[in-house]
């Protein structure tokens, strides 16, 4: 069909004449006439009005077939993901762009890759993208994830007001959807929400108690190394309370990294008796995940979290290796020199060769 088909068809729709569909566009019957006769075609400011009138978007009147857009729209978001969820940031990044030439006004291939390019640390590329993304978006669940995304960036770059400025448009924790929704279900559901806002929640507690917890500005950390080991032992307790009968699920990866980050810390203060203990219990952690992995069948068996499955959660594997290679990457770390040639050290390393590969999609 094509631009004045479509138009006869919406106006007839409406049970609108040509002169009535003219007069609520200040223009003459036989311009509409020579739209649906298709011997012109509308001035392009027009179309916003004439989408108003008819209540389709621009897309339908131009003809745009929607259901096979968004079906296009979202084979590359599945295709960028895929590689996203693996690690390759790089490649899920390139896929996006080369899809916003095609959907340039794609809000939602967008939205990926705002979240790509924040975590390539792509400064200047995330304020324009999140600017834009708040200038002409309307869509609340991007709105607010393009100001997330701004406020951790705009710091960086000096503009720690402007940042302020935005947090404060946020709703408070009390007022996110998972809280709100949680209190609005009831029976089954209400008890399915609320074990997925505490998986959320131990999360965000696990790494705001370490990772996130020192100042970026290494020239007023608070913690001496020995506070730090204490901290982060506090973390794996935290993990190990809740998941008491030794299902982990997901968290096993934060053991395996938290292990190997007291060790870095033991390695620092050069015990290095303690330090290679440490690797020793992080490489059984990775060596499970690279043997199990993250099996959409299973599912949580603790108590706070029965019934949960791995595949309710949307999780990434955040690095482009498995567990055991990414923990002989951390094993990297200069920390580590003095015992690389520690037999205990090279034993860790050796069995943790036996699983790491990278990963592929």
């Amino acid at each position: 069909m094509n631009f004045g088909e479509t138009i006869k068809k919406l106006r007839r729709q409406k049970d609108m004449t040509q002169e009535q569909l003219a007069e609520y566009l200040n223009i003459s019957t036989q311009a509409v006439s020579r739209w649906e006769t298709g011997a012109s075609l509308p001035d392009i400011t027009l179309l916003p009005m004439l989408a108003n009138i008819f209540d389709v978007s621009t897309d339908t009147l131009l003809g745009v077939d929607i259901e096979a857009k968004e079906k296009r729209i979202q084979e590359i978001l599945d295709h960028a993901e895929e590689y996203w969820a693996n690690g390759y940031n790089e490649k899920s990044k390139e896929i996006l762009i080369e899809g916003l030439k095609e959907f340039p006004n794609s809000f939602k291939l967008m939205h990926l890759l705002l979240s790509n390019i924040w975590h390539l640390d792509e400064k200047e590329e995330t304020i324009k993208l999140g600017e834009k993304i708040l200038a002409e978006c309307t869509d609340d669940n991007y709105r607010q994830s393009a100001i997330q995304l701004l406020c951790y960036t705009y710091p960086k770059i000096g503009e720690t007001e402007k940042a302020v400025e935005l947090a404060k448009k946020m709703p408070t924790t009390c007022l996110s959807y998972e809280n709100l929704l949680a209190n609005i279900y009831s029976g089954t559901k209400r008890f399915t929400q609320k074990r997925f806002n505490i998986f959320q929640e131990i999360g965000d507690l696990i790494l705001d108690i370490t990772t996130n917890n020192a100042p970026l500005d290494e020239e007023i950390m608070p913690y001496t190394l020995e506070e730090l080991i204490i901290i982060y032992k506090k973390s794996i307790e935290i993990i190990q309370v809740i998941f008491d009968d030794g299902n982990y699920g997901f968290y096993r990866q934060h053991l395996s990294w938290r292990y190997t980050d007291i060790a870095i810390f033991y390695a620092q203060l050069e015990d290095y008796k303690n330090a290679i203990e440490y690797l020793k219990i992080a490489s059984e952690h990775s060596i499970i995940l690279d043997i199990e992995g993250y099996s959409p069948d299973g599912e949580y068996t603790t108590l706070i979290l029965k019934g949960l499955k791995f595949s309710d959660m949307s999780v990434s594997h955040n690095v482009t290796s498995n567990d055991s290679m990414h923990q002989l990457e951390m094993m990297n770390h200069i920390a580590f020199v003095p015992i690389r040639d520690n037999p205990a050290f090279i034993a860790v390393e050796d069995k943790l060769k036996q699983y790491a590969k990278q990963r592929s999609v």
